[in-house]
């Protein structure tokens, strides 16, 4: 199977090809489209584009990108684009430019450049697969055990089977939010809650407790920095 490797600056009209593309963002910055969704891009993301996908790009600065195009369904099996970020030390780009740079020798050799590629990124949509059920785990016990006060979320990231630091900063990638803010904002919703609902017959410290806060003036103070309020003036009328 012949494989077409180019590298590109300019911008692309909506198409779709009848193989894998692979694009690989070595430089500047910009849009990819999608019939799904757009993607802001830069150096350190890769898109995997199947057979079939509607796609463009445009760009707000010099957008380059390597682009690998041929028959890869023996390895992905992809229903839309799908985006990885590279490693931080950038093993996915070194591997493009091994490809750009020997797009034009041994045939053999730069089908082998690409299989290695295409399982490196294959190893890489697996792993993020499974962080995602970490995360997703670790999400439904915050969720679940918001009110305890004695919850401890460095527990949680340790258990996750990855290392604490780590995890937090996918946590993070993945929500939005860090694991405490995520905590904070589901508490003080949840007193919301309990505001809109009880507050003729449940004290505001009595809230507090049933969102897992035993010090009053802290929950105050996370409740002003989420909604910009006190407490006590959301509950006046």
């Amino acid at each position: 199977m012949a494989f077409l490797i180019n590298l590109i600056k300019e911008e692309s009209s909506p198409h779709t090809h009848k193989n894998y593309e692979i694009i690989v963002y070595t430089r500047g910055c910009g849009i990819f489209h999608a019939t799904e969704k757009d993607v802001l891009v830069s150096p350190g993301k890769i898109i995997i584009i199947p057979p079939g996908a509607v796609h463009s790009s445009n760009f707000e600065d010099t957008l380059e990108r390597i682009y690998i195009n041929g028959d890869l369904n023996h390895i992905f099996n992809l229903d839309t684009p799908t985006v990885i970020l590279d490693t931080p030390e950038k093993e996915g780009l070194f591997l493009a430019k091994m490809i750009y740079a020997n797009r034009y020798t041994n045939s053999e050799y730069t089908a082998a450049l690409i299989g290695a590629f295409a399982h490196f990124l294959l190893q890489s949509l697996k792993m993020e697969d499974a962080i995602h059920l970490v995360i997703k785990d670790i999400v439904n016990k915050i969720t679940n055990n918001f009110y305890d006060s004695a919850i401890s979320l460095s527990s949680l990231l340790q258990k996750s089977g990855y290392a604490e630091d780590y995890i937090r900063t996918q946590f993070k990638k993945s929500t939005g939010k860090t694991p405490t803010e995520f905590l904070t904002e589901i508490r003080i919703r949840h007193a919301c809650y309990l505001i809109d609902t009880y507050k003729s017959t449940l004290s505001l410290s009595e809230i507090a407790e049933k969102c897992g806060y035993t010090d009053y003036v802290y929950f105050s103070r996370r409740f002003k920095h989420i909604l910009g309020m006190s407490p006590r003036k959301y509950m006046s009328p």
